[in-house]
């Protein structure tokens, strides 16, 4: 019977230690553009990793992540609003991640056009 009672208070112990595990979210990257003929941008999602991406309208989406970040290459008839959605680990960390645009291209001329007319916004799905 003493031994019962001296497991008890071990167990007891053990029951307050176990925290509950992250809660994964997602996040939406949008584009707002100051040109109606944009074909592709490269965005860097930095700040944790990035378990899937989706592109968020009729687009092709590749990814490759590397120690920058998350490389996110978005091709197609690309307009203001949402680019791509990003599934995370850890929706309480939403706020440490950062995307960059790195890279825009017209769609009709393919050539590069200047990132710093650009903005990008992320923000948890509502």
């Amino acid at each position: 019977m003493k031994r019962l009672w001296l497991l008890i208070p071990m167990l007891a112990g053990c029951a307050g230690d176990a925290t509950a595990p992250p809660t994964p979210g997602t996040l939406t990257i949008r584009l707002a553009t100051p040109n109606q003929n944009d074909g592709a941008v490269v965005v860097v999602v930095s700040g944790g990793p990035v378990n899937t991406v989706h592109a968020a309208g009729a687009f092709e989406v590749a990814r490759q992540t590397d120690g920058a970040g998350t490389h996110v290459l978005v091709v197609g008839d690309l307009t203001e609003g949402p680019l791509v959605t990003i599934d995370i680990p850890d929706r309480s960390r939403a706020n440490a991640y950062l995307a960059t645009l790195e890279q825009v291209a017209d769609r009709t001329t393919f050539a590069l056009l200047d990132p710093a007319s650009y903005h990008l916004t992320i923000a948890p799905l509502p």
